[in-house]
């Protein structure tokens, strides 16, 4: 929001339209994640909080300190973990 008003304050336009588009796309995107974790509120969970776990696929331990219904992640950060390349996708619960 900063950078929004200092582009505004030096009249530079352009640059604060494609700020403002960019503040409304993560919006939106926050939007989205927080309307799929409504509908996911009653997701049983395999693991619990405090939890130790091994991952099935890269073999590391861990402890389960949190825990989404579906992935929440911005959709940049989903194309490069290739979440949905995932058998169930982003439709399924994610830990911490």
């Amino acid at each position: 929001m900063v950078n929004l008003q200092k582009a505004v304050e030096a009249e530079n336009y352009a640059l604060a339209a494609e700020l403002r588009d960019e503040i409304n796309k993560l919006e939106a995107e926050s939007l989205a994640a927080s309307a799929n974790a409504l509908v996911y509120e009653n997701i049983q969970y395999a693991f619990r909080l405090g939890q130790k776990g091994r991952h099935k696929v890269f073999v590391y331990s861990g402890v389960i300190c949190g825990m989404d219904p579906v992935c929440c992640i911005s959709s940049s950060l989903r194309e490069s973990a290739c979440i949905d390349k995932l058998t169930r996708g982003s439709n399924q619960p994610f830990y911490q």
